[in-house]
């Protein structure tokens, strides 16, 4: 009886002790469970930045996708439960309220690392690509159905593929601006593009 005393105290002091320290565990695993969704606009990036646009193509008809962003907190949402429902798993006491710690640092790291990707990684990314064109035509483009800003190196690397487009810079929001060689090509055509008319795009 003793021994089972001794043993059931051991295991509520190695719960508290786990439970005193919750913060460090729930930022890791809400940064992770919000980044891993975001791992198909991370590679876009990557393949941008390394030049290379063949890849690219795995990723349009999901990126392209409207719903992206609904798509992509609901990932991150489920992973975070899967890490929630395994954390208070280990603990004799498996009621909600008594980890409401861990918890609510958890999804509050998801929240904050989905929003932080989406209006501070991803627009930086696609900045640096950037490039002037000067001697040619450009144009300003709203591509008001951008699902997210993660798209961004998706509507660049797609352009860029096209006979007279010189170079296509980010600007801010979903606004891009294109310089093209108006003798290969005009703003029509620009628009006419499938990237642009999957986006809705419209000049500025």
């Amino acid at each position: 009886m003793e021994k089972e005393n001794i043993k059931a105290k051991k295991q509520d002091n190695q719960e508290m002790s786990e439970c005193c320290k919750p913060r460090n565990k729930g930022i890791k695993s809400g940064v992770l469970a919000g980044i891993i969704p975001h791992a198909g606009c991370i590679a876009i990036i990557v393949f941008a930045l390394l030049g290379v646009t063949v890849a690219n193509s795995f990723f349009i008809r999901f990126l392209s996708n409207k719903y992206y962003i609904p798509v992509v907190f609901s990932i991150s949402l489920l992973i975070a439960g899967v890490s929630a429902f395994f954390y208070t798993r280990r603990f004799q006491n498996r009621r909600i309220m008594s980890h409401w710690k861990y918890l609510s640092i958890l999804f509050a790291s998801v929240i904050i690392i989905n929003l932080f990707m989406i209006y501070f990684v991803f627009p930086v990314a696609a900045k640096l690509n950037n490039r002037q064109s000067e001697g040619y035509y450009s144009i300003k483009i709203d591509f008001t159905g951008l699902p997210c800003s993660g798209h961004i190196p998706l509507v660049i690397s797609e352009l860029e593929k096209v006979e007279g487009i010189k170079a296509v810079n980010y600007v801010s929001g979903d606004t891009f601006e294109i310089f093209y060689d108006s003798g290969l090509i005009n703003k029509e055509d620009i628009l006419e593009q499938n990237i642009c008319r999957e986006l809705k795009a419209k000049e500025k």
